[in-house]
């Protein structure tokens, strides 16, 4: 059995779970995409007077920016497995697949896409587990 991949991940970290021989490694990662809620504009010096309003496209372009960037992170740690399974319960995953699908020269091979909740470390590798039983 070569390096088996499974990675649950969301908008803040993710972990990715790396079957070697019935030997399961994890590794977090943290994302650094930051956490924003965009506040409402100023009222000009008269009473009543007009309000200026909040552009959210900065906030959005950047965090973009920030996801791609976890993405890209993802990407190179797997580079090395044979297989990848991606579970989370977030748009993260959605993210990662878009990536590597787009990627032509992605080595390897997306098995599958899930949703899962907030799990806890133990739940995580025993899902790496069943789902790389499952396929052999």
């Amino acid at each position: 059995m070569g390096t088996h991949t499974g990675i649950w991940l969301d908008l803040k970290h993710a972990y990715i779970i790396t079957l070697r021989n019935e030997r399961a490694d994890i590794e977090e990662l943290e994302s650094n995409i930051e956490d924003f809620h965009v506040k409402g504009g100023s009222r000009s010096k008269q009473p009543y007077g007009p309000m200026d309003k909040t552009s959210d496209t900065k906030f959005l372009e950047r965090k973009n920016h920030q996801v791609s960037e976890f993405v890209e992170k993802l990407k190179s740690k797997v580079e090395d497995c044979e297989a990848l399974y991606l579970f989370g319960p977030a748009e993260a995953k959605i993210s990662l697949e878009k990536a590597i699908l787009e990627d032509k020269n992605f080595k390897p091979q997306l098995l599958s896409v899930e949703t899962a909740g907030h799990l806890t470390e133990n739940q995580m590798v025993e899902k790496v587990k069943e789902f790389y039983q499952f396929i052999s």
